[in-house]
């Protein structure tokens, strides 16, 4: 990517430019999948800089910054737009710790066999480095998208599920990125849930737990997904917070999930949850059919999974 001219991007937020600008870094960001690891003498370093020029914001959060830094190297050499944009990525970068994870109910309370494959997937660890870069949901400024970044401070390990296709990828795991984007729609359901797409079962099991949730009904269609829930998940739920079983609340059916909401009516269930997409690409599309389908509910509250990345795209 060639250095930003200063020419072209207006440094106003308020301009559309900028709005451009935002995507050439997320484009080149997801290109080049930088990784900014960093140790207490980058994070020290920092710091005395700061307290050299009396810079109070820096001072307040010199990891997050040394990582801006690093990661406006990536995008341009110049030094005042390297200055320029190290600021607005610090405005919207996120540390986080591999607690986040690892104090996670679903971490603690699910295990899944080392040495199991359901046909062409299997499960596995999946692990990540202290600084990788984690595209959250976009912050909205004034009307629009500013692309959220997350780094984490700690190497990691997560459980997931890779799948044979001409050769193995992951195809789903409880990676921090999961865990942050659902933590609202978690929050906010209530009543008779309906989710569209299993995955590990963290949406289903997160939304279980709660009192204020009666029930959770799962539309999959992957058979084998089914059998990992049914077989090896099922039995480990426990209870909600009042004390029920969390594993009675949850119902699986298989099939479309498209086809099934041809049948959903508004009102048949309180709090409606798709996550039928890989990322806001293959998400986009699959997301104005399902909007079209519930455009008239108004007694069924319906929500889609990573919906500002999708928006921003």
């Amino acid at each position: 990517m060639n250095d930003f001219d200063k020419k072209e991007y207006s440094f106003s937020i308020e301009e559309n430019r900028m709005s451009r600008m935002m995507k050439d870094i997320r484009a080149e960001i997801a290109r080049q999948r930088p990784v900014v690891p960093f140790t207490e003498s980058d994070i020290e370093m920092v710091r005395r800089q700061a307290q050299k020029i009396g810079n109070m914001k820096m001072l307040a959060d010199p990891e997050g910054w040394y990582v801006a830094m690093i990661l406006s190297g990536y995008l341009t050499k110049d030094k005042d737009q390297r200055l320029y944009i190290s600021d607005i990525l610090h405005a919207h970068l996120t540390g986080i710790s591999a607690s986040l994870v690892y104090t996670d109910p679903y971490y603690r309370n699910i295990m899944i066999p080392d040495d199991l494959t359901l046909g062409n997937h299997h499960f596995a660890t999946l692990s990540y480095d202290q600084g990788e870069i984690i595209e959250l949901n976009p912050d909205m400024v004034e009307g629009m998208y500013i692309p959220h970044y997350g780094y984490l401070r700690d190497a990691l390990e997560v459980p997931c599920i890779t799948e044979d296709k001409p050769e193995e990828a992951v195809w789903m795991s409880l990676s921090p990125g999961e865990i942050i984007t659902m933590k609202e729609d978690i929050d906010n359901a209530k009543g008779r849930v309906l989710t569209l797409g299993l995955g590990l079962s963290y949406y289903a099991y997160m939304t279980a737990r709660k009192s204020s949730v009666s029930t959770v009904t799962v539309i999959e269609r992957d058979a084998e997904t089914i059998e990992l829930f049914e077989n090896y998940i099922r039995i480990q739920l426990g209870k909600d917070e009042s004390g029920k079983d969390v594993s009675a609340k949850i119902r699986i059916i298989q099939g479309d999930a498209f086809e099934f909401m041809k049948t959903v009516k508004d009102g048949d269930y309180d709090y409606v949850f798709a996550d039928l997409w890989e990322g806001p690409y293959d998400g986009k599309p699959m997301y104005h059919k399902l909007r079209r389908m519930t455009e008239g509910f108004k007694r069924t509250e319906v929500h889609y999974w990573i919906l500002p990345q999708m928006l921003s795209v």
